[in-house]
């Protein structure tokens, strides 16, 4: 624009030089200047913080001239340096200066011209008046604006704020909700339940993204449970219907990724699965609803940690070799890998100190048993690293018998005694169960021999206080127990009926073996565990 105004000022100038000869009874009037844009200088570099918001964070001023007595409207215009977009109008002046606080720019940087907060960009600036200034370009860098809560609201919560649902922080400005849906159902975010400020709602013109000016409801969803996820460092949504499968199933670099060979889950609640595995250094899976092909398959997303979706998913992956806790979690949509290499019980019996907490043993894959004697009044959880409190287990009083890691309760209420307590990852589940205590002697009564429990039953060695040992031929499918006094069915003991390998007295099982060999079985009355290995 300048280089062809200053051709047609130089067109006038050479005009009136070549006038000069015929009239020289003229007035030579001063050429008139454009816009020029005095502040800031093209390439300034301007990084806003979160202090002092109200602050000046911008100040653009210009020179241009006028007519005496008259007065020009000017339009500020931004876009981003190379963007196709239409500039922006952000004010419109008779004044020669244009000011934006801190808040201002970063809004504007943030929400209308969408730059990602913590990151530098080119803006360009211009200013109009019938016509336009020479651009000014300046290095922006606005802040990441910190959302610190998130509420739903809409006619599930009656249009009310205060009835707003709080939505879970999971990350830097990113929420999530699981909620149920009625048929017909519409709804909008707040950043706090205590108005309509700041409301967020969907754009209608740009599907995922929510906006607070010109917004709509979030509606159209037939009824049922969804997970609605917001991230307002993109001001972007997603809304997500959860569909939990009857069975799950872990498939992998451990199960040779095929579908029929996969691991089953326990479902330890509704939508909510279980498996403790022992992965290998570099193990990957995944997960599938059934065991017969890779349809409806989840893995990882990879842009929310720790939740699992269906289409552009990844496998799970980066874990140490160790035995590992696996929760998928159909409510939230959400995974968990937690490692359970051991386990240790601290309580009243000790001082609530968890620096000398008990260690239980692994009486099989993911399932730890140990013997207490408990006095009355007894109080205990359970922990999984010696001398810290962190992912520390204890009861769910709202499912009996099962454990959980927030909102537990100490296992209490037992009357002073001997106790076997096992812990069963595989289901989420604890055991507390009384015994007689350690016999003097044990024998092994069984299908072997008929079920005959007579004073020729085989006695085992005790090769250490507590724990006794025995070498005996087995058939397939035999099913044998134990006995303290040979010939009596007195204080018989078996297996636990909801842990593999925990030695169980009032509510037993038999145990079996499927393969026909010689077993060396080994009791342990000191850890509540049966070994039962094949020579």
């Amino acid at each position: 624009m300048k280089f062809i105004y200053k051709i047609v000022l130089l067109s006038l100038v050479i005009i009136g030089f070549n006038s000069c000869d015929a009239n020289e009874n003229f007035e030579i009037l001063p050429p008139q200047e454009g816009i020029t844009i005095n502040n800031p200088v093209n390439g300034s570099t301007v990084v806003l913080d979160d202090t002092n918001t109200a602050n000046p964070g911008l100040t653009i001023s210009w020179s241009a001239p006028t007519l005496v007595g008259t007065a020009a409207a000017f339009t500020v215009e931004v876009s981003l340096t190379g963007s196709d977009a239409a500039p922006i109008v952000i004010g419109t002046t008779e004044a020669y200066v244009f000011n934006l606080s801190v808040v201002e720019l970063n809004t504007l940087a943030i929400e209308i011209l969408e730059m990602p907060g913590d990151e530098a960009k080119s803006i360009d600036i211009k200013i109009s008046s019938g016509e336009f200034s020479d651009m000014v370009s300046v290095i922006l860098t606005p802040y990441k604006v910190e959302f610190t809560e998130l509420f739903l609201v809409g006619s599930l919560t009656n249009w009310t704020p205060a009835e707003a649902l709080p939505m879970t922080k999971i990350g830097f400005n990113e929420f999530e909700i699981t909620v149920d849906l009625p048929d017909g159902a519409e709804f909008k975010f707040l950043p706090q339940n205590t108005g309509w400020d700041g409301d967020f709602g969907k754009d209608p013109d740009n599907e995922g993204v929510i906006i607070q000016e010109g917004e709509q409801n979030l509606g159209g969803y037939t009824a049922g449970k969804y997970k609605v996820y917001v991230n307002l460092n993109t001001f972007t949504f997603t809304v997500t219907e959860v569909v939990a499968p009857i069975n799950l199933f872990l498939v992998g670099s451990l199960t040779g990724w095929e579908p029929t060979t996969s691991l089953p889950f326990f479902k330890a609640s509704e939508n909510v699965f279980t498996i403790v595995v022992n992965l290998p250094a570099g193990a990957e899976f995944k997960f599938l609803p059934t065991n017969t092909g890779w349809d409806g398959d989840f893995g990882k997303d990879p842009d929310n940690e720790g939740s699992i979706i269906q289409e552009g998913e990844q496998n799970l992956s980066g874990y140490d070799a160790g035995k590992y806790l696996v929760i998928v979690d159909f409510d939230t949509l959400t995974y968990k890998v937690s490692p359970v290499g051991s386990l240790n019980v601290v309580g009243s019996i000790n001082g609530w100190d968890n620096a000398s907490a008990l260690p239980m043993d692994e009486a099989s894959l993911g399932i730890f048993s140990i013997v207490l004697d408990l006095p009355d009044g007894a109080e205990f959880k359970f922990l999984p690293t010696l001398g810290s409190w962190d992912g520390d287990w204890g009861a769910d009083e709202a499912n009996e018998g099962r454990i959980i890691q927030d909102g537990e309760s100490n296992l209490s209420g037992y009357e002073a005694g001997k106790y076997i307590v096992a812990v069963n990852f595989n289901t989420m589940s604890y055991t507390v169960s009384k015994i007689t205590g350690t016999p003097a002697n044990l024998f092994l009564v069984g299908g072997f021999n008929g079920w005959s429990n007579t004073a020729g039953n085989p006695q085992f060695t005790q090769t250490s206080d507590g724990v006794f040992e025995i070498t005996q031929t087995l058939s397939a499918n035999d099913e044998f127990k134990f006995v303290p006094i040979a010939g009596s069915w007195d204080n018989d003991f078996g297996e636990s009926k909801v842990a593999s390998g925990v030695l169980e007295q009032l509510e037993e099982d038999n145990l079996k073996v499927t393969a026909a060999g010689s077993y060396k079985i080994i009791v342990n009355f000191n850890k509540g565990n049966i070994s039962v290995v094949l020579q």
